[in-house]
């Protein structure tokens, strides 16, 4: 996968899967391009009291397949996504690390708005970012 300075790889979040997430593997025909979780447990608290909320956590990138349009496109059908499988959703929240500027602008580009929060995650501040559902 893609640059893990900011977030776990694919293996690392299966390997220690919690009951709460709802691992995503997106594929282009057979190759894996993008991987995410949905979180709807407690951890989402940390970044909105919204009760109706999933947490977006651990988005990459597979190395051999960025700067293609993958995880643009994944995160376009995201709403879409989470109305089917998710229909009582109406946000969904992330923590990007304020270091990250390419995948600030990347969030904010498929519709992610700034909250002007900031949590300190594991690997630093993150801005948080919601999207409507």
């Amino acid at each position: 996968m893609a640059d893990l300075s900011y977030t776990a790889s694919p293996q690392t979040v299966l390997a220690n899967l919690k009951s709460s997430y709802a691992p995503i593997l997106c594929f282009d025909k057979e190759q894996l391009v993008c991987f995410f979780v949905l979180d709807n447990g407690d951890d989402r608290l940390n970044y909105t009291k919204n009760q109706n909320s999933l947490l977006l956590r651990a988005f990459s990138t597979d190395s051999n397949h960025l700067k293609k349009g993958y995880a643009t496109a994944s995160l376009q059908l995201l709403s879409n996504f989470v109305r089917d499988y998710f229909p009582d959703t109406t946000d969904v929240y992330l923590g990007v690390n304020l270091k990250n500027k390419f995948a600030i602008r990347l969030y904010e580009k498929v519709g992610f708005v700034d909250t002007t929060r900031i949590f300190t995650g594991p690997k630093g501040p993150q801005k948080i970012l919601k999207l409507a559902i």
